[in-house]
């Protein structure tokens, strides 16, 4: 059913909440999993290099060490296929123009439960694959008290 899973992760409590959800699916499908990471465009060659490698947790970890952490869980779960894609600008537009280019079966977000009005004003992510993407999207909402439940 779902051969390919696409989530979206930059690190949040909301966006490890949905990798575990796309992993679970994935255990359960015998999917392939992709971790997209979106950065902002860079000026420098290097700049997408450099932002793997900033702390981005109060424990002083990269995202390239969260991605480790995630293969070793995803391989000891028996995922044998588990690939990060790097993508630069604005992260709706990158994750839909990336799924249009490379085909996945169910794109998985976390959501960080935004008022209308704050989605109208920062825009959401979740909204915007929600809307957009050519494939299935799942939303790992957060619940009404503000905590972000378990998938």
């Amino acid at each position: 059913m779902f051969e390919r899973i696409l989530v979206a992760f930059d690190g949040t409590p909301e966006s490890r909440r949905a990798y575990r959800a796309a992993l679970e699916l994935a255990v359960r499908f015998h999917s392939s999993l992709t971790i997209a990471i979106v950065h902002p465009p860079s000026r420098t060659p290097d700049g997408s290099e450099l932002q793997r490698l900033v702390p981005i947790d109060s424990e002083g970890k990269t995202i390239a060490m969260l991605l480790e952490e995630m293969e070793a869980d995803a391989r000891s779960r028996g995922i044998t296929s588990m690939s990060p894609v790097y993508l630069q600008g604005e992260v709706t537009p990158a994750l839909v123009d990336y799924l249009k280019r490379v085909p996945h079966d169910l794109a998985v977000v976390g959501s960080r439960g935004l008022s209308r009005g704050r989605r109208l004003l920062l825009g959401s992510v979740s909204s915007g694959l929600a809307t957009d993407a050519p494939c299935a999207v799942l939303v790992v909402r957060t619940s009404r008290t503000g905590r972000a439940g378990e998938p």
